[in-house]
């Protein structure tokens, strides 16, 4: 560990928690009881050879409160209609995963898949059935009520905050870190008698009693994920003042706007802008970085380096562009920096390694997608991520990149965005004038070959931003051929015009491209290119798993709310026969950033100045169902 790593006993830290938690117990107790009885009611009904076997998972499940249906999640919801349409399938998937002759694993993946082709099932007859919601904490809801004294309720947003709290690495399999994070927890928590007969009293006829203490270790988890996001609001609230206060001052000197100081109204505007996006700007990397953090010991230290690596990196966007606001602050910080001396090697950028559980932790897909774009990259070497507007194609290509590189370095990556106006000699090679004639000079697509060329055993990933904007045929010339993964190296080496040398394609490059599927302004993709790349489709992924426990650590109920209205809204554009599937509002527009508090004027915004733009757009000849969908959005803001 490094000299300034904390090192944490998790005893010592469980045991803080506990006291807290003993502190609160009343309001805890009230606000969590519900637990118990629902796990009580399930003992009590649950009948596996039930004649009517769905009503009695149904009435065995209905004091779940919200660890089952909740938001847009409806897992209980599946698996009822599953037992009402199929019941013996329903009841033998459920015999499989409660077998504790098996592996869980096993179980876990048998019943999933049961469900999995039940919901593709229902998808013929009506196409809004589209996710099956069986999730690990759904899951794990379904094992622990059955056997509450062998497992713990699963909860990642817990995870992720309690588990370096209290001193625990995770790995790659969450429900082991999770599990592992909870019997440290339980092994403090029944060590302490006092803590164990409070639990005991307050569990009446109702509550299941509890007798390993699981319940109470995994309420204990939860309210300590509960204490550690309440202190980094805090945290976060306590540091915003007096940087922002600094920056005000910088943008009202009298020289700052090329001469003439800034009006008060600009000022509070660009102010409130970097209170606001701060936390939206720049997203977790290595710890808590912010825009702005802030030590007691040494004053405000503004990790300036650090975000610029981010920017260089093409990482930093609000709706698709760099706002005047963040370039202001940059140049803020920048002067600031000048008065501090940077820390040795200041000017390399570090190279962060980046694995599957980075991309899987950062973009909404599940590790089955991630293993097929790895693998259709591997394969085809060239490869595009098409979807509708919003689905974070960008995102997700740059951090696909990253674990395909297994590092976060921008010198191994190039980002281009074709359009009409783009050439061959943009892309490959030509001649431009210098002032005195024409000289010949690489293109963007050349120079990144020659380089990845030198280090062959390192993979180099070019992304194409727009791919279907540019003239393909033009952009490409010769090179279409060479692109291809059976065509790469030496072996296939041409001469390009007005060169010596012989030109390939490494085999060490992998291309990236992207497309949006609801613009109307340009053709299909060139057949040409097409066969060349694979395709993967980036859906909106609003019932996913990580968007679900993103929303949830938000806790809004509007933003559920708003989040089901849009999940309405993009069935009906899926139905369209002038729109399609392709059209459907993407879960990017939702992502508001880990810090920042979703209220309603955010989501106003965002349906306002973003959705009903694009409706205008999808239905240009009714505005009618603009303005109805637009007020049912609106509606859905408490």
């Amino acid at each position: 560990m490094g000299g300034g790593d904390v090192v944490v006993n998790t005893q010592d830290k469980v045991r803080e928690i506990i006291a807290q938690y003993k502190a609160e117990f009343a309001r805890v107790d009230l606000e969590e009881r519900y637990k118990w009885i629902a796990v009580k009611h399930f003992q009590d009904n649950w009948n596996i050879d039930a004649r009517d076997f769905a009503d009695m998972l149904a009435r065995s499940f209905a004091k779940h409160v919200n660890l089952l249906d909740a938001g847009v999640a409806r897992p209980l919801y599946v698996v009822v209609t599953f037992a009402k349409r199929e019941p013996d399938k329903a009841r033998d998937s459920f015999r499989i995963l409660y077998d504790e002759s098996l592996p869980l694993e096993h179980r876990r993946r048998v019943f999933v898949e049961a469900v999995k082709e039940f919901v593709c099932n229902m998808q013929q007859e009506d196409p809004r059935w589209k996710n099956h919601f069986q999730d690990l904490h759904a899951l794990s809801v379904y094992v622990t009520f059955r056997y509450p004294e062998k497992y713990y309720i699963y909860k990642y947003s817990v995870l992720e905050k309690v588990a370096p709290l209290i001193g625990l690495e995770t790995g790659p399999d969450r429900w082991k870190a999770y599990v592992q994070m909870c019997d440290a927890i339980r092994d403090v928590a029944v060590a302490d008698e006092e803590l164990v007969s409070m639990s005991r009293a307050r569990l009446d006829d109702e509550c299941y009693q509890d007798p390993e203490n699981r319940l109470l270790a995994h309420d204990i988890a939860f309210f300590a994920y509960q204490l550690q996001k309440n202190k980094e609001k805090e945290e976060q609230d306590a540091v915003k003042p007096a940087i922002i206060h600094e920056f005000r001052k910088w943008l009202e000197w009298p020289g700052r706007n090329n001469g003439k100081p800034y009006d008060e109204k600009t000022v509070r505007v660009y102010v409130r802008q970097v209170e606001a996006e701060a936390r939206k700007l720049v997203p977790h990397y290595d710890g808590n970085v912010n825009l702005y953090t802030y030590d007691s010991s040494h004053g405000f230290e503004v990790q300036l380096k650090k975000i610029m690596d981010i920017i260089g990196g093409g990482e930093v966007q609000v709706n698709g562009a760099f706002p005047k606001v963040l370039r202001l602050y940059l140049e803020f910080l920048r002067e600031r920096e000048k008065e501090k001396a940077l820390p040795p090697n200041g000017n390399d950028k570090p190279k962060d390694s980046y694995t599957q559980e980075d991309f899987l932790n950062e973009v909404f897909l599940c590790a089955e997608d991630y293993d097929s774009l790895v693998t259709q990259l591997e394969r085809k070497k060239n490869l595009i991520l098409q979807g509708p507007p919003g689905v974070g194609k960008t995102f997700a290509a740059m951090r696909l990149a990253y674990a395909f590189m297994r590092e976060k370095n921008p010198e191994r990556i190039c980002t281009v965005q074709f359009h009409q106006s783009y050439g061959y000699e943009d892309f490959v090679i030509g001649y431009k004038p210098d002032g005195s004639g024409f000289t010949l000079k690489e293109g963007v697509f050349y120079s990144f070959c020659k380089k990845a060329a030198s280090q062959p055993e390192r993979a180099w990933c070019f992304i194409i931003d727009e791919i279907n904007r540019g003239n393909i045929s033009k952009i490409f010339g010769e090179l279409l051929m060479l692109v291809e993964a059976d065509k790469r190296g030496l072996g296939y080496a041409i001469r390009l015009q007005g060169t010596e040398e012989p030109f390939f394609v490494p085999e060490n490059v992998y291309i990236i491209g992207m497309m949006n599927t609801a613009d109307r302004s340009i053709a299909l993709i060139d057949y040409a290119l097409r066969r060349r790349f694979a395709f993967f489709t980036l859906e909106p992924a609003f019932e996913s798993e990580g968007f679900r426990d993103y929303m949830e650590s938000k806790e809004n109920p509007s933003f559920v709310s708003v989040v089901e209205q849009v999940l309405r809204l993009n069935e009906e554009i899926s139905a369209d026969p002038l729109l399609g599937p392709g059209y459907q509002i993407g879960h990017s527009y939702f992502c508001f950033g880990d810090g920042d508090p979703v209220d309603s004027k955010a989501l106003r915004d965002v349906i306002l100045y973003e959705i009903k733009p694009l409706l205008s757009e999808y239905w240009f000849d009714n505005q009618a169902k603009v303005q109805e969908w637009t007020k049912k959005l609106l509606a859905a803001v408490q």
